[in-house]
């Protein structure tokens, strides 16, 4: 452990002895935690301090409509894949050529609206 006037460098995160503050009226404050809440903060102390550490570039709300709809997408895709399952194994015999092209289309729309929302997430 480091002790004092040992020579060892702190870690940063007990240097911790600046402030930020602002007084704010009642209006102010509001609009504060509207925006806070708009971009998908329970807690304007959190939209607070995203804001300071610079993490609010991406919106919390789009995020978790993003998860949503790659997990939608993701039982689609199963869906696509069962359906193509009974196709090859003989339990769907009455698909014309137009039906299966339309069934891999729409498996690689499923796949590459996956690989667009993963990328916008990562």
């Amino acid at each position: 452990m480091a002790r004092a006037g040992d020579g060892k460098k702190r870690s940063d995160s007990r240097k911790r002895h600046n402030l930020l503050q602002k007084r704010v009226n009642d209006a102010e404050l509001a609009g504060f935690i509207a925006r806070a809440r708009k971009a998908g903060f329970q807690d304007h102390r959190e939209y607070h301090d995203a804001l300071i550490s610079g993490d609010v570039g991406f919106d919390r709300r789009q995020r978790c409509d993003l998860l949503r709809i790659l997990g939608e997408l993701g039982k689609q895709g199963s869906n696509l894949n069962q359906l193509a399952h009974a196709v090859n194994s003989g339990r769907i015999t009455a698909l014309s050529a137009d039906d299966l092209r339309v069934i891999h289309e729409a498996r690689t729309a499923v796949e590459n609206a996956a690989a667009q929302i993963r990328v916008q997430l990562a």
